[in-house]
């Protein structure tokens, strides 16, 4: 049977008031509206270069070590939503193929606990998560894969990862993104509706 191999954040789940806000929190004197931030994030412009060219007075390795140990708390996960339909097309494709959760989270307690509160678990077989101690292209390795498994994600870099595999990419345009930058690594195919996932089943 065919694997889908999902990306969680950006693809699943709605992350993006978490990052804002904890942005916001850690750069007090940020003054960039949710959509100013989120634009600049989907130009493929890092926190890095954020910090160096609009907040030169703080640390970005103090920033970054800051934003690892709180991205995860309670406080900023509960920010977090399911996009709508997501539900549905999980439910058709885990019919007909495998499903299996792929993610770069840190902690596999509090991923258990946010899975089971947008009661996503049921949907996958296997539930992959790098911990810090892993990458995704090390999971992948690590999974019998064939050149018909798919790996649907709003990251380039996965993207990427999965054409150097020989997975079929599907990049999606409502996560971390915009369209143009994802076109540049080449993915199979851009989604720009959650629906359109639908015809992973044709």
């Amino acid at each position: 049977m065919r694997k889908i191999f999902f990306d969680l954040d950006g693809t699943l789940i709605d992350a993006s008031d978490r990052l804002y806000r904890l942005f916001c929190d850690l750069i007090p004197e940020c003054n960039f509206s949710k959509e100013e931030y989120w634009n600049l994030k989907r130009q493929r412009i890092n926190h890095k270069m954020i910090i160096e060219q609009y907040f030169p007075e703080y640390s970005f390795e103090e920033f970054d070590k800051q934003w690892m140990s709180l991205i995860e708390t309670d406080r900023y996960l509960n920010l977090d939503k399911i996009y709508d339909g997501i539900y549905v097309i999980l439910d058709k494709l885990q019919k007909t193929n495998e499903l299996y959760l792929l993610t770069a989270r840190q902690s596999k307690e509090k991923l258990t606990e946010e899975l089971k509160k947008f009661k996503l678990q049921k949907y996958f077989k296997k539930i992959l998560l790098t911990e810090n101690k892993k990458t995704k292209a090390d999971l992948l390795q690590e999974t019998e894969l064939n050149e018909n498994d798919i790996f649907v994600t709003d990251m380039g870099k996965d993207i990427q990862i999965s054409n150097d595999l020989g997975l079929k990419s599907i990049a999606v345009t409502w996560g971390f993104m915009d369209k143009n930058n994802l076109f540049a690594y080449n993915p199979e195919y851009i989604y720009d509706k959650i629906e359109e996932l639908d015809t992973l089943n044709d």
